[in-house]
């Protein structure tokens, strides 16, 4: 029979119900039904999963309360029963639970029948409602079709300053779901990959770098908002944009998916202009900070410090009259070290890790022949390591081992350089022997909210390196002993297997 609800709050309660039955029940069933009893109608969510105490019982409805530790779940906010008592109360009825520890649950709440007069009222008002929204979507239609494409101007906009595609990962259960956003962002701008675990999508968390997030709010073992805390627990609203996807519009679930750690919120049916222009905002956002990010290590690094080019030039000319095969070997070095700090793959987002030693070899040489033995130099590659590298990252970690590390003794020391391979990733490793630093001062470096002024530095690397691959520096050094910085860099193959695999 035909109840009185609201229908999308009536939804919202059973998606709650299911959704907390499904976290709670490792195996057996989760069945909704209904009866009618007395003019109204009885609905039962029950499960079979792990049940709870009288204890539990008492406060599950309260406000940020859970029970036992969910047995497919990572655990959610505990606000999804307290959401479904209000919405029962807003329906003049009461949200009720029967349990038993290894028996199951089942919650159960009653609706009003209406009668056929009033169902045949409600249906005619609905009829007039329909009538006037649809008037009002012809009178937007006519007016958005003489309005100029804003949308393609824009992107086209963001294609000339960001020359690559935005890369989107979407993360829904429903296949079918996936199937229709990808056709609803079919656009040159976007490289799109899906995945309908969470708990995968967090496996391809670090295989790349994404410009933006789209997650599904119901999703089965790990809800959307919960996917999203464990996102933010290495990546920050900057530096990777999240946007959730739901059926959940009322305006506490808004307020749980921006307490999740969300940029932005959509609600199912999607609005396929509505969804591109927010697509549109925030991967655009996105890019224009990695854009700046890389523009200011370029700016910061092409910033050679005086008193270095002074020196250099100085050692030049005193060797003109002593030694001109050394003179032309160190003119010929700093010539190399100038041209590619002023390359202009410096800007780009990845170089050869050759062409970043050459620039290490450069520098390194430069100071070998201006301090001799106060300085020595011990190399360790592997041979054959051909990958991609973030430009300017072992460069300002060596000049800073040697300025502030080895330098600040007298009789200076050793600069040991580690490059070999590890399983599915590469290890990067400088170390000198110098003088160390107190661990306030490695917390302070590796302090991402922390801006570095006066060079590229090792903040500035450790906070790319954080935004590209979810890892950055990991620094170990004792006063008097030296420091050991080192970075992991995950294979590009690695990459194209999983983009394969999800194709």
């Amino acid at each position: 029979p035909p109840i009185l609800a609201d229908e999308k709050r009536l939804v919202q309660i059973l998606f709650n119900l299911v959704h907390n039955a499904m976290k709670f029940t490792e195996e057996g069933a989760v069945v909704v039904s209904a009866k009618s009893v007395d003019g109204q109608v009885a609905i039962y969510v029950s499960d079979t999963g792990i049940g709870m105490d009288e204890q539990t019982k008492a406060r599950i409805f309260l406000p940020y309360e859970q029970g036992a530790q969910a047995t497919n779940d990572g655990g959610g906010i505990g606000l999804g029963l307290a959401i479904c008592t209000q919405l029962v109360d807003l329906h003049d009825s009461e949200l009720r639970v029967e349990s038993e520890p290894g028996k199951g649950s089942v919650f159960s709440f009653w609706l009003p029948v209406v009668s056929t007069d009033e169902m045949r009222a409600a249906e005619s008002q609905y009829v007039e409602q329909i009538d006037k929204n649809n008037q009002v979507t012809v009178i937007n239609q006519m007016r958005h079709s003489e309005a100029p494409d804003i949308l393609a101007f824009q992107e086209t906009a963001a294609h000339a300053f960001v020359e690559r595609k935005a890369n989107i990962l979407a993360i829904d259960d429903d296949p079918v779901n996936l199937m229709v956003l990808d056709r609803m962002l079919s656009s040159s701008q976007y490289q799109i990959t899906t995945c309908t675990s969470p708990r995968d999508a967090l496996d391809l968390l670090f295989t790349e770098q994404w410009d933006l997030l789209i997650i599904d709010v119901m999703m089965p073992h790990m809800s959307g908002y919960e996917l999203t805390q464990r996102v933010r627990e290495h990546f920050s609203v900057s530096e990777l944009p999240i946007l959730l996807l739901t059926a959940r519009s009322q305006s506490e679930d808004v307020y749980t998916g921006y307490l999740s750690g969300a940029n932005d919120y959509v609600c199912k049916p999607v609005d396929g202009m509505e969804l591109k222009y927010r697509v549109w905002s925030l991967t655009t956002l996105k890019q224009t900070v990695d854009e700046r990010l890389r523009m200011e290590a370029a700016y910061l690094q092409a910033q050679i410090h005086p008193h270095f080019l002074f020196n250099t030039l100085s050692s030049i000319m005193a060797l003109s009259d002593i030694d001109t095969e050394k003179m032309r070997k160190l003119g010929d070095a700093f010539t190399a070290f100038l041209h590619i700090s002023f390359d202009f793959l410096n800007t780009g987002k990845q170089v050869a890790l050759s062409h970043e030693l050459e620039l290490v070899q450069a520098y390194l040489y430069i100071e070998k022949e201006r301090f001799g033995e106060r300085i020595q130099i011990v190399w360790e590659v592997e041979p054959d390591i051909d990958l991609l590298i973030p430009p300017l990252t072992i460069q300002p970690l060596v000049e800073n081992a040697i300025n502030h590390g080895l330098f600040t003794r007298i009789e200076g020391g050793t600069l040991h350089i580690r490059i070999v391979r590890q399983k599915n990733a590469t290890l990067f490793e400088v170390k000198d022997d110098g003088i160390g630093m107190e661990e306030a001062t490695v917390r302070q470096i590796l302090d991402l909210s922390k801006k570095e002024r006066g060079g590229i530095g090792v903040s500035n690397t450790n906070r790319r390196l954080t935004q590209m691959y979810g890892k950055g520096l990991r620094i170990m050094s004792k006063p008097g002993e030296g420091t050991t910085v080192s970075f992991v860099i995950p294979d590009q193959a690695l990459t194209e297997k999983h983009r394969g695999e999800r194709a």
